[in-house]
């Protein structure tokens, strides 16, 4: 008899997971690694477009593509507007000194 484990998407699939609930707000998106270490920071004015921006690999350089391969969740804030995300960010980065910042 096999054994199947279904392990959590890893990446770019993760990645393509989490777009299915990410907003068209402004606000934080955080990248995290299978081991719950944040590996990214970012704002957005609008979420759902620039993590969308994530899947495209080819305009990817070598740096971030190597952190998407890494991603197996990501954790979104909503703001008000984008000037209260470039806030909630710097906090955040100064906060947790992501390896990607």
């Amino acid at each position: 008899m096999l054994n199947e484990t279904h392990l959590p998407p890893i990446g770019l699939d993760a990645l393509r997971s989490a777009l299915k609930t990410i907003p068209s707000s402004p606000g934080i998106y955080k990248m995290i690694d299978g081991a719950g270490k944040i590996l990214y920071i970012g704002k957005a004015k609008n979420l759902i477009n620039r993590v969308t921006s994530y899947t495209n690999i080819n305009n990817l350089n070598t740096r971030i593509m190597r952190m998407v391969s890494q991603i197996a969740t990501v954790e979104i804030i909503t703001t008000k507007n984008e000037a209260e995300a470039l806030l909630v960010e710097a906090s955040l980065i100064k906060k947790h000194q992501s390896r990607y910042n």
